[in-house]
């Protein structure tokens, strides 16, 4: 029993001390640090919808020991087809409305994300999902393959705790925004389109890269060396961007981008 309540007072300073960690660069480690009082997780994210109605998630934050380039890339090939969006807005819809809803998952072998999982020696997954007005988020928690699968005590220790960290992960993106919107090399025409910022969010997110190479002033060529596409490929993706936002022209593009960054 002593054991017991010296962890919980521990949690406890430790929750009080991620609470002045929330805007902060700390954020993460400060995350895990507290997790480990229940259970070993070496890596969680977040995805953020701004409108459930029309779900286009956003990568809001990310930490540990898997890379930001990684994380990144994998989260974006999770995100990919409609079918996972609308998933993970489904996980956001069915959580209680002043609640959360917390699950266990693993992917099988034929699952698509089992290689993402076993490329980053990930085991299994809790997910936490909650909805506020049009908006829901959902936090995930990694457990790597090394640690082994979570025993029925731990997880239940670390249901205790998640509410509080999603509620902090929820309130750290309303405070400085989605973590990738703040490295430099995402793009402004990126940036809107996660926002749903109107005409943006139509963009495919090959469409809104070419944009956003547009508006840094670069070449056709310089941008499909860029994407790793040929030429033609830009100018077509450049020709649907276009028609879809009603410009015909860099300039045009740019001024309608100076005008909507009061919406984002």
């Amino acid at each position: 029993m002593r054991t017991n309540h010296k962890r919980k007072i521990m949690a406890t300073n430790d929750v009080a001390l991620l609470v002045t960690q929330t805007a902060s660069d700390n954020f993460g480690k400060a995350v895990l640090h507290l997790l480990s009082s229940a259970a070993r997780i070496e890596n969680f994210g977040a995805y953020y919808i701004t409108d459930l109605s029309r779900p286009n998630p956003v990568l809001s934050f990310w930490s540990g020991r898997i890379s930001d380039y990684w994380f990144q890339h994998d989260a974006d090939l999770i995100l990919a087809t409609p079918q996972s969006q609308r998933f993970i807005a489904e996980q956001m819809n069915d959580a209680p409305e002043n609640g959360v809803h917390i699950e266990r998952w693993h992917p099988n072998e034929d699952d698509a994300r089992n290689d993402i999982y076993v490329r980053n020696g990930i085991l299994e997954r809790i997910a936490v999902s909650s909805r506020a007005g049009r908006s829901g988020l959902r936090s995930f928690f990694l457990r790597s393959a090394e640690d082994g699968w979570l025993s029925d005590g731990e997880f239940a220790d670390i249901c205790e705790i998640l509410p509080i960290v999603h509620a902090l992960i929820g309130l750290r993106h309303k405070i400085v925004g989605a973590e990738r919107h703040r490295m430099r090399f995402d793009g402004e025409a990126t940036r809107l389109r996660d926002f749903n910022v109107p005409a943006f969010s139509d963009l495919s997110r090959r469409e809104a890269a070419v944009c956003d190479s547009l508006i840094e002033g670069k070449s056709v060529a310089a941008t499909a060396l860029d994407l790793s596409v040929s030429e033609a490929t830009v100018r077509t993706l450049r020709a649907r961007a276009y028609r879809k936002l009603d410009v015909t022209s860099a300039t045009e593009l740019m001024a309608l981008f100076i005008r909507s960054q009061s919406r984002a």
